[in-house]
């Protein structure tokens, strides 16, 4: 049985399984900068080590999953940070970093995801890229199929916000063959209904209806402030009836950088994932502003 079947059988055995933090803000919370337009992809073609210590801290806190570096390494983001001719190059690198973290952690067990995700879709400003459909199924494809012949050994499908950009990555990671992860992403409108991160703003329940299916390993929250997590899995429990689980973000958003928020402390996490836990949540980590800290603290509460 190999690291991603054994995790399967974990969660349909009914265990909560802890994940990684997050990565981009990781990596510039460790000084690594920020590209203008790939955000933390260029990492791992100039800073390749720390983006392998980031791996290997959360396993070592006691993930059992970590997500490599791919969140904005898409052609159509690298592309516009000049570096066209290096998407294998970065995709290929960020993989690598999470297998060797892997080892160096001596944790064969770990399973280690590519992330394909909302960054082929829109700019680094939210400005939609251009294309359509067909270029997106384009990107996506091409970056799953470097991802899978690299080792990932699951797709966790990021930040998606709605079916505009949601079905293509669905459909370009269903050829692969690999389970997918779909990570949802849910904010509050100016009337305060919570909706995708799609051009529509879709209700968030309508979001979780559009793309949720039978032939995903999971549906998780992520990339939602910790104070919209339990609206939005009141949507995704009443839409999915399969794997729930969560990875939120605390602080703001000023591209290329993350405003962290140095007042949310350990402990009210626990107390948020102790909550959802009881709601019937089986993946935790953490996404942007959620260090190793935060997960060590989180795998100590569940060992």
């Amino acid at each position: 049985m190999n690291a991603a079947e054994a995790l399967r059988s974990r969660l349909a055995a009914g265990e909560v399984v802890v994940i990684d933090g997050a990565t981009g803000t990781e990596l510039e919370a460790r000084g690594v900068p920020m590209d203008e337009a790939a955000w933390s992809g260029v990492a791992n073609l100039e800073f390749p080590d720390v983006v392998r210590d980031v791996h290997e801290d959360y396993i070592r806190a006691g993930a059992a999953v970590v997500i490599a570096n791919t969140f904005a390494t898409g052609r159509s983001r690298l592309e516009q940070a000049g570096l066209a001719d290096r998407v294998e190059e970065a995709n290929r690198r960020a993989v690598s970093a999470a297998l060797e973290a892997r080892d160096r952690a001596g944790r064969p067990e770990v399973v280690v995801a590519g992330s394909l995700s909302r960054a082929v879709a829109f700019g680094i400003d939210g400005a939609p890229q251009p294309g359509g459909r067909a270029r997106l199924l384009e990107l996506n494809r091409e970056q799953a199929d470097i991802l899978t012949a690299a080792g990932a050994e699951l797709l966790a499908l990021e930040m998606i916000g709605g079916a505009d950009h949601g079905e293509p990555a669905l459909e370009a990671a269903r050829a692969t063959g690999l389970p997918i992860w779909l990570g949802l992403s849910a904010h509050r409108s100016a009337g305060g209904e919570l909706v995708g991160l799609d051009e529509a703003g879709t209700a968030f329940a309508d979001v979780v209806r559009e793309l949720s299916a039978p032939d995903l390993a999971a549906v998780l929250v992520m990339h939602t402030d910790v104070d919209d997590v339990d609206d939005a899995l009141e949507a995704v429990f009443r839409g999915w009836d399969g794997v729930v689980g969560v990875y939120p973000h605390v602080g703001d958003w000023t591209p290329p950088n993350w405003q962290f928020d140095e007042t949310f402390t350990t402990d009210a996490f626990v107390a948020h994932a102790r909550r959802w836990i009881d709601r019937g949540v089986q993946i935790l980590g953490g996404c942007c502003g959620l260090g190793p800290t935060y997960i060590r603290a989180l795998a100590a509460e569940l060992a």
